[in-house]
């Protein structure tokens, strides 16, 4: 789950390129940019593969305070016929069902804007490029590096907004001229940012430049063909709302990628005689590569174990005074040696190790309620803090879920059947981040930084291990006869969040239909503000 395994990791993924170079170093910044606006949280909830969701909560520093926190509740309700208890699902496995990985937010800019805007990373890159030319053997690849990596992650955010911005344009007009706005972007995006080829392919600028800049250039060529497909797949949905000539060019633009790849020689060309593992493989790489500059480092250990020891000293104590009261006892009735005496302590012996254990479950609970089972330090570099994590995950009964959130879950009469004539079990996962304003502003050179983006991702295979076949029958009458029918068997886990800072919190309940083949799809039930 923790984001110091993700980094082995990215090394482990990224060795599949020849002459890969080093992550990018940490770069002080030329002057303090001052802390941007708070803001409320963001946040986003998406399938993310079979037995996977991930939500993503984007956490905005605040200018006029030093130190920003921000608190998640999860609660999710999961039926018993499923399974999930406490005798069954411990921390550690959820943990390890859990995937957290903690980055800092992709610098917004426009699509229009990255090749002469304010603040064009592509200019910024070049200017990085001069210098290594200028150089030589001498160059700062650091910088080169940490400005490729921005410019690759900008443009990948960039054109995916872009392209989400175009499909949600209900405006057949509108929605052309984006079209048209966006295949100009691109080609000249990629012309600029190849242009930059004659200033690093030179025998004076050292090979892990040069190899940097190749696999730049394999990036943005894939990233250039994956959007443009993302968007005209959009646009045939559409049902012919686009014009026909903005579809072709759009094609068109696709066939030069690929074309361009292949006179380079970059293996990620797709085909369909065979499964393009490779091509896989290598976008998988080049983008973990690309994006380990937006990712923190992570330093966790377990919180309150001196609290928890004590406690669990306290149990051992009780238990033995019993022990030694039960002696004390049967020696002034039956005195020091006798048959009763013997008797007497084993049973007291028995007794003092269920007690122990007993009170040792019972200071569990409680201290859960109270204390934080982790506490993760967030660092930009190695001696750069810019705050903490806290999370937590128990299991609570319904007594103890707060009126708001049980009010929430219970909105429907189908659902008042399924958690009271039905019971759930209630698992229950917090979170409380602190962030530094200045440590978060002053992360990156002379770029304004808009706070982290936390994101989870959870694995509910082991919710699906006894549930039923999904496939059934049913039956339909025709004109004459009846017919038989597929239908699907699916199950609800209903989660709760609870999200926000100072300024305002936040209540969304949403539903996760699922079976055990996979995740069918995530409903949004209520959003609610406190």
């Amino acid at each position: 789950m923790q984001t110091t395994a993700k980094q082995k990791q990215l090394a482990e993924d990224d060795s599949g390129l020849a002459g890969h170079p080093p992550g990018a170093p940490h770069l002080a910044p030329v002057q303090s940019v001052e802390p941007v606006a708070g803001g409320p949280i963001d946040e986003a909830i998406r399938i993310r593969d079979l037995h996977q969701f991930e939500i993503k909560l984007h956490y905005p520093p605040r200018r006029d305070k030093p130190v920003t926190t921000y608190d998640l509740e999860c609660y999710i309700f999961v039926p018993h016929g499923l399974g999930i208890h406490r005798a069954n699902y411990s921390k550690d496995r959820f943990y390890d069902d859990l995937q957290t990985h903690i980055r800092f937010k992709t610098p917004s800019i426009s699509l229009t804007e990255i090749v002469a805007g304010p603040e064009s990373p592509l200019v910024k890159l070049e200017a990085s490029a001069g210098a290594l030319a200028e150089a030589g053997r001498n160059a700062d690849i650091g910088v080169f590096e940490y400005r490729l990596k921005l410019f690759c992650c900008i443009l990948q955010s960039s054109l995916r907004d872009f392209v989400a911005f175009i499909v949600e344009t209900k405006d057949a007009d509108d929605r052309g001229r984006l079209v048209q706005q966006y295949l100009r972007a691109a080609g000249e995006i990629a012309e600029a940012f190849r242009a930059l080829r004659s200033r690093v392919l030179l025998p004076a600028v050292p090979r892990e430049a040069r190899d940097m800049y190749a696999f730049g250039d394999e990036y943005v060529s894939l990233q250039i063909e994956r959007n443009s497909y993302d968007l005209l797949r959009h646009l045939r949905d559409a049902n012919g709302s686009a014009p026909r000539k903005g579809r072709r060019r759009i094609r068109d633009l696709i066939a030069r990628e690929v074309r361009y790849r292949e006179d380079r020689e970059y293996p990620s060309i797709p085909t369909d005689k065979s499964d393009n593992e490779q091509l896989i493989f290598r976008r998988n790489v080049l983008k973990k590569y690309m994006q380990n500059v937006l990712f923190l480092d992570t330093r966790t250990r377990h919180e309150g174990q001196v609290l928890e020891h004590g406690l669990f000293g306290i149990a051992a104590g009780i238990s033995m005074l019993f022990a030694t009261a039960v002696l004390f006892v049967s020696q002034s009735l039956y005195g020091a040696l006798s048959l009763p005496v013997f008797v007497a302590l084993v049973i007291g012996y028995m007794f003092k190790d269920r007690i122990k254990e007993m009170l040792r479950v019972y200071f569990s609970r409680k201290v859960s309620g109270v204390l934080f089972d982790h506490k993760t330090r967030i660092y930009r570099g190695p001696s750069h803090p810019i705050g903490q994590c806290r999370e937590s995950f128990d299991f609570v009964d319904e007594a103890a879920v707060p009126d708001r959130i049980m009010k929430i879950r219970d909105r429907d009469h189908i659902t008042e059947i399924e958690s009271d004539w039905v019971s759930e079990d209630i698992l229950r996962y917090r979170k409380r981040i602190k962030l530094s304003s200045r440590a978060i502003s002053a992360a990156y050179r002379d770029i304004d930084t808009d706070g982290i983006n936390d994101i989870m991702r959870f694995n509910v295979a082991a919710f699906t291990r006894r549930m039923g076949d999904p496939r059934k029958e049913l039956f339909v009458l025709d004109e004459d006869d009846y017919r038989r029918v597929k239908a699907e068997r699916v199950y609800h886990l209903n989660m709760v969040l609870r999200y926000g800072g100072d300024d305002r919190v936040r209540y969304k309940r949403l539903r996760i239909v699922l079976n055990r083949r996979r995740i069918k799809r995530i409903e949004t039930v209520s959003v609610e503000d406190e």
